[in-house]
């Protein structure tokens, strides 16, 4: 299936602003002094936080499914993001998420082309669960296969977009691949993002290796399909993300992505209602009657 498009207003396009340099000075605003405070947020709460949506790590079959069967808006929301990323996948992606575990086609949610998609529609669905308890998120950012889903979040890129992006991140060739191959699949990669509209984000959003602001304004750094492309080649560090959000002024985090213990275990809805506990505890406005009926499978 072809996996290109005539250009708009894209990522790569006549007249778009190369990236900046990496760093800022001093004299420079924070994001954190950008987002403001969320409307309604506590002084001191809500607003001096993120959401970080982390690298995949080895995902487990059946990554999710507890999820999907407990929370509607998860399911509703993974539906959605599934349907999107059918268009550009071999195989339909519930096909391989929620295969019996012993399956020929479980097995495949440890190749990287299903296995990035798959944490795509896990880290939209978990952070539309969150919402729906009230979580007010200010500022979002990636690391590794996760900025994508931070892009699209923040609304720095729609679902279409986002889903044929995430396909093309997961196909990339491996470092160890010879060169050829990698020089291929990384010109593959650059035509699909260069025809990839970017929007001015409606949450702030920031690069979790260099702290930059990303988007189209003056002052942010452009989102470029380059720039996805070094972050894919970059190795994830989730310590190094957690320190470049504290001095980006966003002092605590709260990850986005799965837990492979949970999975493993099928605990994944009482890890999820424990980070129900931390987003109350860090003062976002919970609403419980929200929560005891999103935790009430359909009849």
């Amino acid at each position: 299936m072809s996996d290109e498009r005539s250009p708009g207003s894209l990522l790569a396009g006549p007249g778009a602003a190369p990236p900046r340099a990496v760093g800022r000075s001093s004299s420079a605003p924070r994001p954190a002094d950008r987002a403001g405070p969320a409307p309604g947020a506590p002084a001191g709460g809500a607003a001096d936080q993120a959401v970080l949506f982390t690298a995949h790590g080895p995902l487990l079959p059946g990554l999710g499914r507890d999820l999907y069967g407990t929370f509607r808006t998860f399911a509703a929301t993974w539906n959605e993001v599934a349907e999107a990323l059918d268009l550009w996948l071999p195989l339909p992606l519930a096909a391989v998420v929620f295969a019996p575990r012993e399956g020929v086609d479980a097995a495949l949610i440890r190749d990287t082309a299903f296995a990035e998609p798959a944490l795509f529609a896990y880290q939209v669905a978990l952070f539309r669960v969150w919402e729906s308890w009230g979580m007010q998120a200010r500022a979002v950012a990636g690391h590794a296969a996760g900025e994508i889903s931070a892009a699209y979040l923040a609304g720095a890129l729609d679902l279409d977009d986002a889903a044929r992006l995430v396909v093309a991140r997961g196909r990339l060739a491996r470092g160890d691949a010879p060169h050829k191959t990698r020089a291929a699949s990384e010109k593959r990669f650059l035509r699909v993002a260069k025809g990839c509209r970017v929007n001015a984000p409606g949450l702030t959003l920031i690069c979790a290796t260099t702290g930059d602001l990303l988007g189209p304004r003056p002052g942010e750094r452009t989102l470029t399909a380059e720039h996805f492309l070094h972050q894919a080649r970059a190795t994830p560090s989730p310590a190094a993300a957690q320190s470049t959000l504290e001095a980006a002024g966003f002092p605590r985090t709260h990850p986005c992505g799965p837990d492979a213990r949970s999975t493993a275990l099928g605990s994944e809805v009482d890890s999820v209602l424990a980070s129900l506990g931390r987003l109350h505890d860090h003062g976002h406005p919970i609403s419980w009657p929200r929560v005891f009926a999103e935790a009430t499978p359909p009849a």
